[in-house]
Formats: structure tokens, C-alpha cells, sequence
């Protein structure tokens, strides 16, 4: 069984704190064949999300994983032997100030609805804060 990986705490409005640090790295080798590699690393991009809906094959009932949806993304930067610092890097584009708003926002992803069944639309949306408990997954 793997160890889920949660927010434990959080020490300021600028950094998080979760359960994986050092000791919790396996060695590659160690792992059987199909794995799921998790590390923490300096630099190591996390996503912390808020718990969704369990997914179930419709013909087979078959269990599929958690739909969680992302909160935010975040970075790790301190690993400890227990638990891990990640918090949000932010680059200041220089140049980005320069960019008439319009292009900006023509420039940003954008999706269009699709035709579904609005009976079977479940509105599942993430919590806008980061809170104690939240699950951790880390980004490839």
C-alpha cells in the first residue's frame, strides 16, 4: 500500500508542509516493474487537490482511481526527513508588462463546453484554499 501524501501544515501564507520527506524515498531499483516513482526533491513540482468522487467503470464496475481536482501547483523547496517544504514560484516576466491586456487574455487557455448529458454533470470544483488534510500528488 503507498503511503497518501497530505498537506500537514501550514506555517504561513507562502509555504506548506507535507508527510514525505527523505525517508520516503524508495530506490528505483527497489520498485516492481510498472511503479509509480514519487520523490521529493528540491525543484520537484507537486499539485495539492481536494478530495473528489471515486470513478467506476460503467460496464465493468471496475473502481478506476479519485477525480480530485487541482487546487494549486506548487514547488518543493526544502526536503526534511519526514516532511517536505513546497511552496509557489512566481517569475516576473519583465517584459509581460508590456503586453496590452487583451493579447493577454487571448493568449490564455480557453474551453469550450462540450454537448453532454447536464443530467450526469457532477459540478465538481475544487476548494479555493489550500487546507490541513488536502492530498498531494507529485507532477511529472
Amino acid at each position: 500500500m503507498t503511503k497518501e501524501i497530505k498537506v500537514v501544515a501550514i506555517p504561513d501564507d507562502t509555504r506548506i508542509i507535507i508527510n514525505y520527506g527523505y525517508d520516503d524515498d524508495v530506490n528505483r531499483d527497489d520498485l516492481p516493474f510498472g511503479s509509480e516513482l514519487k520523490y521529493a526533491k528540491i525543484g520537484q513540482k507537486i499539485v495539492v487537490e481536494s478530495k473528489g468522487m471515486e470513478l467506476t467503470d460503467p460496464d465493468t464496475n471496475e473502481p478506476l482511481g479519485s477525480y480530485n481536482p487541482p487546487i494549486d501547483y506548487l514547488e518543493i523547496t526544502d526536503v526534511r526527513d519526514k516532511y517536505s517544504i513546497a511552496r509557489k514560484k512566481v517569475t516576473k516576466d519583465l517584459n509581460n508588462s508590456s503586453i496590452p491586456p487583451l493579447i493577454k487574455e487571448a493568449s490564455s487557455p480557453q474551453f469550450e463546453s462540450l454537448n453532454v448529458n447536464s443530467s450526469e454533470i457532477k459540478n465538481i470544483k475544487p476548494n479555493s484554499t489550500i487546507s490541513v488534510g488536502d492530498i498531494v500528488e507529485f507532477v511529472d
